[in-house]
């Protein structure tokens, strides 16, 4: 027989449920007015007079972190941004294809340092700059592209050129946001433009929904009906369109922020630079190779001038750090890169990555002393399980890397500490390169040493045929190669050669 002490907890159980459920369905209520931004509409009122518009506050981040210019076609989605960086004195220059306009924004950027900034229409416009935004990422350079959208209450509900934009864009950039309320774009694009120079620089894209571009006014007509609403469900419809568009434009204008966000990019270690420099400073036969990413700011390219000058070291550009020494440095070298990487005791991959450019790092000697350099982690070992193994893999910023080792006795700054380089011993270094039928001298010491250029009769055909021989090509076919590429053939040197003349530069 069952004892009433033991049917007690029973009877408790139903109270508990009721109590559970009616804590379940608070919270469920919580969440909605949340969601529908109650609770954010009861500290920050709508300003419902106002004419102003989002693409003001998009112009004022722009011009906060000096942005001059715009490229775009224009489009219906995007005509307020395009009109407020025009009054801001921001140049907004249309082209003929929204692929022009990103191509034109990745030129900015790696020609001022700043970040290029290009905006397009929704769906065909965004789709029309796959291949540009595609070809910034590679370059790493950083690039802010708007798009256009449909309306935030119209997504997923078939309206004009409204299509998955994010999804087509993650796989490109380093960062990508849609813009849901008009507050949001000020703190939205000062994440983007961080996002695009932090770490390794690469395009970013910012989604705009037309309804967060354009003033209150415009909208209401658009979304809220004049007549008022018949029956229960229709007043139901009416009150959430209506608290819909309380909570796009609730807190829009209150003041913000608009500055640059503090960058992370990472840097070398003071460790990680002493052992670069004493690895530097027993070398024999070194050598450097700069390659794009060795040009990305902070470092101003005058500075990263002076630091490859003070180490002295024979170095071959490329990318965009071609004309970095101007057009008859000394230090430059621009022919037989695979014979110097083979005979130098120490190579210095500043911004180069063992690509195909390297023949995926078989190019490099076993026997070489490998130092390189770059932001990105995964380039900068890339192919090093399989043709070459860095000897030291620093992961920052080139020119801080190099100006650091230098050899300066001053302390050099890096983001977090001051940590002094200790001078490295000025011993000129010697060394021969074949070239041709002939040899040239390289001579290298802190003190820019003058190359003495010793040219006997310059063949182009070497590299050629080892390439086009690798790739199964027979006799003829480098025969018929190397003859279109040698401009004068058999032709006898003992003076200096003349670097412009396109002789091997097949770098």
């Amino acid at each position: 027989m069952e004892t009433p002490a033991a049917a007690a907890p029973a009877g408790s159980f139903f109270p508990s449920f009721l109590l559970l459920g009616f804590a379940t369905l608070v919270a469920a209520l919580l969440g909605a007015a949340h969601r529908l931004g109650l609770f954010y509409q009861l500290m920050h009122k709508v300003d419902k007079a106002s004419i102003r518009h989002g693409g003001e506050n998009v112009a004022a981040v722009l011009r906060a972190h000096g942005v001059r210019f715009l490229f775009t076609l224009v489009g219906g989605h995007i005509s307020p941004l395009l009109v407020a960086c025009e009054k801001l004195g921001i140049r907004v220059v249309d082209t003929r294809h929204e692929v022009t306009a990103v191509f034109a924004a990745d030129a900015v950027a790696r020609l001022t340092g700043t970040v290029g900034v290009a905006a397009v229409t929704a769906g065909p416009g965004l789709t029309n700059t796959v291949t540009a935004v595609k070809n910034a990422q590679i370059a790493q350079s950083p690039v802010l592209l708007l798009g256009g959208a449909a309306s935030t209450l119209l997504q997923n509900r078939g309206a004009l050129q409204a299509i998955d934009q994010m999804s087509l864009f993650r796989p490109l950039c380093k960062f990508c946001a849609s813009v849901q309320r008009v507050r949001e774009i000020i703190p939205t694009l000062r994440a983007a433009m961080a996002a695009a120079q932090s770490g390794t620089p690469g395009p970013v894209f910012v989604e705009l929904p037309i309804d967060v571009l354009y003033p209150y006014f415009m909208v209401q007509k658009e979304t809220v009906s004049a007549k008022p609403p018949k029956g229960l469900v229709g007043q139901g419809v009416s009150w959430y369109l209506e608290n819909y568009l309380a909570n796009l434009f609730a807190g829009a204008w209150e003041p913000q922020p608009e500055g640059p966000l503090p960058l992370d990019i990472p840097q070398a270690s003071p460790q990680q630079v002493q052992r670069c420099v004493e690895i530097l400073s027993r070398a024999k036969r070194p050598l450097v190779l700069l390659g794009s990413q060795a040009l990305l700011p902070p470092t101003p390219s005058d500075k990263l001038r002076v630091a490859v000058e003070t180490l002295g070291v024979p170095c071959f550009l490329g990318g965009m750090a071609r004309g970095l020494l101007g057009r008859n440095h000394p230090l430059h070298i621009r022919q037989n890169r695979s014979a110097a990487l083979k005979k130098a005791d120490v190579v210095v991959l500043a911004g180069t990555v063992c690509d195909f450019r390297l023949s995926y790092g078989r190019v490099l000697s076993r026997s070489s002393k490998i130092i390189i350099v770059n932001r990105n982690r995964k380039e900068m070992l890339m192919n090093s399980d399989m043709f070459w193994k860095p000897q030291e893999a620093v992961q920052g910023p080139a020119p801080r890397s190099l100006l650091s080792c230098r050899g300066s006795s001053t302390p050099v700054q890096s983001s977090s500490t001051a940590f002094p380089c200790p001078a490295l011993p000025i011993v000129p270094r010697t060394w021969t390169l074949p070239c041709g039928a002939g040899e040239r001298e390289l001579a290298s010491s802190r003190e820019v040493a003058p190359f003495a250029f010793m040219f006997g009769k310059i063949h182009c055909s070497s590299w050629w045929a080892a390439s086009w021989r690798g790739l199964g090509g027979g006799k003829g076919a480098v025969r018929a190669r190397t003859e279109t590429m040698r401009p004068r053939v058999g032709m006898e040197r003992e003076e200096k050669l003349n670097f412009s003349e396109p002789l091997c530069d097949h770098f």
